[in-house]
């Protein structure tokens, strides 16, 4: 049996992220590194095998001036167009 050779990697995550991976390996008896390498060659196999054009990203970051557009859409009285309300009733 050989080792494989292994290498640390760090990064930044919410608190929320936190306390989900803490939980994670809690419940399973797992070490955060074997819970994230695992969450890892999934993500990368999904890459490998989905379509680009169907992965929905987990964040969705706009522009400070396309909050403030979407903000004022949401608050405005205007009626949804036939496109959305088909995508709605699931059509």
């Amino acid at each position: 049996m050989t080792a494989t050779a292994t290498t640390q990697i760090s990064a930044y995550i919410s608190e929320e992220t936190k306390g989900q991976i803490e939980s994670y390996v809690k419940r399973r008896g797992v070490t955060k590194a074997f819970m994230i390498e695992s969450a890892l060659q999934h993500f990368l196999q999904a890459l490998r095998e989905i379509p680009e054009d169907v992965i929905i990203p987990a964040r969705l970051i706009i522009t400070e001036t396309s909050m403030l557009q979407l903000a004022d859409r949401l608050e405005s009285a205007e009626e949804p167009t036939p496109a959305l309300r088909a995508l709605m009733a699931g059509a």
